[in-house]
């Protein structure tokens, strides 16, 4: 492969190294070509109709035949008690989850911990727990609680263990650029690692790390919905009664929901300003 010479003002020459963008590109489209081929394959026997998507969103966010835009809306109020459930569920969640985020995320930081053998097992239960998809955790939970045992409570240990994964995840993360002259000049001190932690490490990640839990439990509130195809009581279990009959529910359950996550993001911001 032949490289480009440029000559200098000097009178020097130098190689201009090959632009490797090129070989990325042609990878990345003949690895679309072949999986759009596979697809292709799969697909056969299925018939698409786009055609029928202006008509499911009509059904969606418009009322049933013989019904007022009053009775639409009159149904979401209806709706208060399986909001307040999910609402628990995942806040309860998303701060247990978080809390124990904190000590794994600490001790996966190689700034912060040396020795290879406790940050190694600290970042494999992370990558072990953030490969489990929350409805298999669901699953799981519902195993150790059981329906019977309260399908909240199932619910709010699967959110639990996907919110420890994701904050932990972030957090080490996080701590491993922060600034570490701080750290070090309190330990030069005669401090313990824990006080060298709580006041040279936490005080540069609370600000990020409030606006990880708020970004984690607005997600959760979203991913919540699925929690009902595997028996756990949410927002998602009345879009799963009506999905085939009333469509109309299903809409109503989307726009409460969507109200949800917004004014989640409101507070999110509202907080990071507050915190900055």
């Amino acid at each position: 492969m032949t490289m480009a010479r440029l000559t200098l003002t000097n009178g020097k020459s130098v190689v201009k190294p090959f632009n490797r963008i090129w070989i990325v590109l042609a990878v990345v489209i003949v690895l679309g070509l072949i999986f759009g081929y596979i697809i292709k394959l799969d697909s056969e026997g299925i018939s698409f109709k786009p055609d029928q998507l202006p008509i499911i969103l009509k059904k969606l966010f418009s009322p049933h035949r013989g019904e007022t835009w009053a009775d639409y809306f009159a149904y979401i109020p209806k709706l208060q008690n399986v909001l307040i459930m999910t609402l628990e569920m995942c806040y309860g969640g998303t701060v247990i989850g978080s809390a124990l985020a904190i000590p794994t995320a600490l001790l996966s930081s190689r700034n912060i911990v040396k020795t290879k053998w406790i940050y190694g097992p600290a970042r494999f239960l992370l990558n072990l727990f953030r490969t489990i998809p929350v409805t298999v955790l669901a699953v799981i939970s519902i195993g150790l609680v059981g329906i019977a045992g309260g399908s909240t409570l199932a619910g709010t240990i699967a959110i639990t263990l996907f919110t420890y994964g994701v904050m932990a995840k972030m957090l080490y993360e996080l701590i491993e650029t922060i600034d570490m002259n701080c750290y070090e000049a309190i330990e030069s001190t005669g401090a313990s690692h824990l006080q060298a932690i709580r006041f040279a490490v936490l005080p540069q990640i609370y600000a990020s790390f409030a606006g990880y839990v708020i970004y984690v439990f607005e997600m959760n509130v979203r991913s919540s919905a699925i929690l009902s195809y595997v028996g756990i009581v949410s927002i998602g279990t009345i879009m799963r009664i009506y999905e085939m009959t009333d469509y109309d529910k299903v809409g109503g359950a989307v726009i409460l929901l969507f109200g949800v996550c917004v004014v989640i993001q409101l507070c999110s911001d509202l907080a990071r300003r507050k915190l900055q």
